[in-house]
């Protein structure tokens, strides 16, 4: 089986389709930054079957794109308690804005 290198941004997806013992093609994973491995991975709990090698190599690079885009390229969260603070300022404000100013 052949491998495909797909570069995604500073990101090397490589991917090795393979045919399970059922006839099934399934992808082999791996995604690298330089010289580092950053997953090698053979995802085998749940993954998509495929009926030929084209349809798993692109599955392969599609997984790869999402893992890079959900590890490397989302925005980070703050953290719960920058949340909650951020959340309790924010209905303080509103309560405020919405409670009828009395009049001296």
């Amino acid at each position: 089986m052949s491998a495909s290198s797909v570069f995604y941004g500073e990101f090397e997806i490589i991917v090795r389709p393979e045919q399970n013992k059922l006839g099934a093609w399934i992808a082999e994973v791996s995604v690298r930054r330089g010289d580092q491995s950053i997953v090698d991975v053979l995802p085998r709990t749940v993954q998509p079957e495929w009926l030929n090698e084209d349809e798993a190599t692109r599955d392969g690079v599609e997984w790869g794109r999402r893992y890079i885009d959900r590890e490397f390229n989302s925005p980070q969260s703050r953290s719960w308690v920058a949340e909650r603070a951020h959340a309790e300022t924010w209905f303080r404000d509103e309560e405020e804005g919405r409670t009828p100013k009395s009049e001296d």
